[in-house]
């Protein structure tokens, strides 16, 4: 596997679960729930799955192809 694979991969997985996560504490998306902390975490994960999945994909397409995009470094 080619380093440039495994930056685009690593870039890809870390933007997605950021960008998931980051939906998930929207202001306007959040949920209001009374309860302990690992439930509201939990139900903030499934509430409005569909779309936040779609926006962290974008994200994460994005952030995947940025590796081949930049130009390659030439070694001297």
């Amino acid at each position: 596997m080619e380093k440039r694979e495994k930056w685009a991969m690593l870039l890809a997985v870390t933007a997605f679960v950021a960008a998931y996560l980051i939906c998930c504490y929207i202001p306007g998306w959040r949920i209001k729930l009374a309860a302990d902390p690992l439930t509201y975490f939990v139900e903030s994960l499934r509430h409005m799955m569909t779309l936040k999945l779609g926006i962290a994909t974008v994200a994460a397409f994005v952030a995947g192809i940025s590796p081949y995009l930049l130009p390659r470094r030439e070694k001297n």
